[in-house]
């Protein structure tokens, strides 16, 4: 991306369309010149202000100011510059008796010159200037022309070409080309695209997602299309496309959201077939006038325009974003670290709408076959949350009547004030209070989605113990008569394809209350009495940890139960370290 003003246009079609200017291969050779004065500063290390003298000096001879000027800053960017290595050798040399002074620190140093001016009064002439100069260097052991030279070391001028990431002209060109059109997309008030084929949709829509851009997606009404089809087929995707609010349709907020929606850019050229259709909003003469800009790979000028898309990708201006933010981030690993049982789906498959649109959910939480999608909604405007809510009201109503939760940030309104307890209120009626979560500080509060999962994980024992307790009861009550010594709770939770909870709860019930006579539960396991009581003997007076485990494998006793035994029998457990080798064991004190 380039600075706006820097930003070269074309008006087309009788004043209605715009396209940007790009950089031509006719105009290699100023890409070629400018490289080299980038290598040759960086071979001899100089310093940023002579680079910058010699680069006027091409500048000059060029009449777009702003192409070269562009290209300047490109190459910049792949520079870095670092302080005067010299300097510092001769003041570190010139320091062997206060080693404690970090004199790298130009900033340091000018606040000695400061205080020591403050102290005596401000220098009227050379005289007292000096004096000051040669009171602070003696104390920092340098002479005073050294000073004077350090004093702003680390200022933009003084700093040195010490690195340089070279490219060949072809690939300059390419990332100005790709610059300049990011760059007349911060002037968007909406722009339109599709890609060909199901993979490049997954990469694309995955990064509109993580950038938090405000979206929507339908299929071209001038094609025949099989609604019916998965997401995932060509002939569907083919005529899907996506609607982005550019930065211009907002009133806040504008530099930091155009500058994600320009990193999307990159992410549609690189695709195989592409087109783009976008509406611009620029100054003339006389008005603020919007325009149209369609771009596409198949038009025969595409290929002068970006001639190595995988430079373009690989390159330092185009990284990959896991997340856009932290709030996604945040989430997902405060909601792992719970343990709730439910997992956690980031980006799942698109849910097609009722009449063809398309809706991808930031998350998906999955449990015992259920499905509850997961929207985190950002950057909004009122329109943008009531089309969002108009769709994920169309899903709720649906044949398949998917179950959601939203959560908004009430400090994203990106547009002017409003109520957002009006504009919710008849959400709420139709998705659910319980569903919608408002939270600030980029943190999403876990209490109320926790406590709506396990509304579902309620629901779901309640209606698997009284489906299959009958079942259930019998299956165990069978174990128990043939004298099964050690039984999987889990086994019988796969078999029946039930919560292990529902297993609980079938134990629980009176009508299983004779089972307590002949076994214990420990974790997930039923006990015979008889192995408790033999274990018991052969453990004795033994606090040896090791030896215990030995018995209890010996008994075929579950890993998974060792240490809920051991506190059965009366044991205290003391962790001396994380090896079990460090456990020491004794009686508990009644």
């Amino acid at each position: 991306m380039l600075p706006s003003e820097l930003l070269r246009t074309k008006i087309t079609k009788k004043g209605k369309n715009i396209a940007p200017i790009f950089f031509s291969l006719d105009d290699l050779e100023i890409a070629k010149r400018l490289i080299q004065q980038f290598q040759i500063s960086s071979e001899k290390k100089e310093t940023k202000a002579i680079l910058e003298r010699n680069l006027s000096l091409i500048e000059s001879a060029y009449e777009d100011f702003k192409l070269v000027r562009g290209l300047i800053i490109l190459l910049e960017r792949r520079c870095i510059f670092t302080l005067n290595k010299n300097l510092q050798n001769i003041t570190q040399n010139n320091q062997k008796n206060t080693p404690s002074l970090n004199l790298d620190n130009s900033f340091g140093i000018r606040k000695m010159l400061f205080e020591e001016s403050a102290r005596v009064g401000l220098a009227l002439d050379d005289n007292q200037r000096y004096k000051i100069l040669e009171k602070i260097s003696s104390q920092l052991n340098i002479t005073p022309s050294h000073l004077e030279k350090i004093i702003w070391l680390d200022r933009d001028d003084n700093l040195i070409l010490d690195f340089f990431n070279t490219l060949n002209p072809e690939q300059l060109l390419d990332l100005y080309n790709l610059s300049i059109l990011q760059t007349m997309f911060f002037n968007c008030i909406n722009f339109e695209f599709s890609v060909q084929d199901g993979t490049e949709w997954k990469r694309i829509l995955r990064k509109v997602k993580r950038f938090g851009l405000m979206y929507d997606l339908k299929y071209d009404s001038d094609r025949n299309i099989d609604y019916k089809n998965s997401l995932g087929q060509n002939d569907t995707l083919n005529s899907l496309i996506c609607s982005i609010d550019g930065p211009l349709s907002i009133f806040k907020l504008t530099n930091k959201y155009g500058t994600l929606m320009a990193k999307l850019i990159p992410e549609i050229v690189y695709s195989n077939k592409w087109n783009i259709k976008a509406w611009i909003l620029r100054n003339n003469s006389v008005q603020r006038k919007l325009y149209r800009f369609d771009f596409s790979s198949t038009e025969k000028s595409f290929d002068r325009v970006l001639k190595d898309k995988c430079f373009i990708i690989s390159s330092d201006s185009h990284k990959s974003y896991n997340f856009d933010s932290k709030v996604e981030e945040n989430f997902l690993m405060h909601f792992k670290q719970l343990r709730t049982g439910w997992e956690l789906i980031r980006e799942p498959a698109p849910l097609i709408l009722p009449g063809g649109n398309a809706f991808i959910a930031d998350f998906m939480f999955q449990k015992y076959g259920i499905q509850i999608y997961f929207e985190i909604i950002g950057y909004w405007t009122i329109e943008y949350l009531k089309r969002k809510f108009d769709k994920i009201h169309k899903l709720l109503t649906s044949e398949t009547k998917y179950d959601f939760l939203i959560a908004i940030d009430k400090d994203n309104l990106v547009t002017s004030e409003f109520n957002l307890k009006n504009l919710l209120s008849d959400s709420l009626k139709i998705i659910g209070k319980e569903k919608i979560i408002i939270y600030n500080k980029n943190s999403i509060p876990l209490k109320p989605i926790i406590r709506y999962l396990r509304s579902k994980d309620d629901k779901v024992i309640s209606k698997t113990s009284e489906i299959y307790h009958s079942q259930i009861s019998a299956f165990i009550k069978n174990l128990t008569k043939r004298n099964i010594d050690i039984i999987n709770l889990e086994d019988i939770s796969t078999k029946f394809s039930v919560p292990i909870d529902s297993i609980f709860t079938i134990l629980s019930n009176q009508a299983q209350s004779s089972l307590t006579d002949k076994y214990t539960l420990l974790s997930t396991f039923l006990i015979s009495n008889n192995i408790i009581h033999t274990v018991k003997q052969q453990i004795n007076n033994e606090f040896d940890f090791k030896q215990i485990q030995q018995i209890f494998k010996t008994n075929k006793i579950p890993d998974y139960c060792h240490l809920d035994l051991i506190k059965f029998y009366g044991f205290e457990i003391i962790w001396k370290g994380l090896d079990s080798s460090d456990i020491l064991l004794q009686k508990k004190q009644i």
